[in-house]
């Protein structure tokens, strides 16, 4: 695997992993509204452990979204700030990847459906599956946001059963008997590290699907006008 710096900060924790020479350094810090402050500390604590510069990366690895508006806005400004500096490409994941990467790495869970409070009575949701050839989880659906009521058939959710993962389960005595159904074992308590991202990211990195840093997009979801690209912001 290359040498990849990854940077995840959608929810209310903040995560820093790095890959390096078979080896994976991970931080993960639960500080609600203090991702601007403990990031850079944290990102340099990393890299020291492992006795990298930024320059030695092959790449920044981000999350997406979707999720928080101002977490996401500052690991992907804080990736963009090394790929500029260092003149190294970007790769974005899903947080919903993540997600359901995490519970497959870590308790093998092989059908997934990763669900975010979006707030406003809403869902962020995603349903994975395992590739059983690459380890990567693979979408069955597009990420969307929905009604915390929704019900399957609406949104058009394989009918597996599954394993759900992520915050929005604490909203589970609201959702629709549909979805309830599918969830056979769930964890509402899921702490997203970043080191989770790296086996998309590295498919990714190995097919050449990186970002100059100007290209960088963000997935809200909801208000997707409220973040632009430098290029696009250019454009103006």
């Amino acid at each position: 695997m290359a040498h990849l710096l990854a940077i995840e900060a959608a929810s209310d924790s903040f995560s820093v992993a790095l890959h390096s020479n078979d080896s994976q350094i991970c931080r993960t810090e639960a500080a609600p509204r203090m991702h601007s402050k403990l990031l850079y500390p944290v990102l340099n604590d990393v890299m020291a452990q492992a006795g990298l510069r930024p320059n030695q990366l092959d790449a920044v690895v981000f999350g997406k979204g979707p999720g928080s508006f101002t977490g996401l806005r500052i690991a992907a400004s804080t990736a963009q700030g090394i790929g500029f500096a260092c003149d190294i490409p970007l790769i974005g994941v899903s947080t919903l990847q993540a997600m359901a990467q995490q519970a497959f790495n870590k308790q093998q869970h092989l059908h997934v459906l990763s669900m975010m409070d979006a707030r406003m009575n809403e869902l962020y949701v995603g349903q994975y599956v395992i590739n059983p050839d690459t380890n990567v989880m693979e979408p069955l659906i597009s990420d969307y946001i929905c009604p915390i009521s929704f019900k399957a058939s609406e949104f058009k959710l394989k009918e597996l059963a599954m394993h759900a993962c992520g915050h929005g389960l604490k909203l589970f005595d609201q959702f629709d008997d549909s979805v309830k159904k599918l969830i056979q074992t769930q964890d509402a308590h899921q702490i997203l590290d970043a080191s989770s991202m790296f086996p998309m990211a590295n498919a990714l990195f190995t097919q050449n699907e990186v970002l100059a840093p100007e290209e960088v997009e963000l997935v809200y979801l909801r208000e997707q006008d409220h973040w632009k690209t430098i290029k696009q912001q250019k454009q103006k």
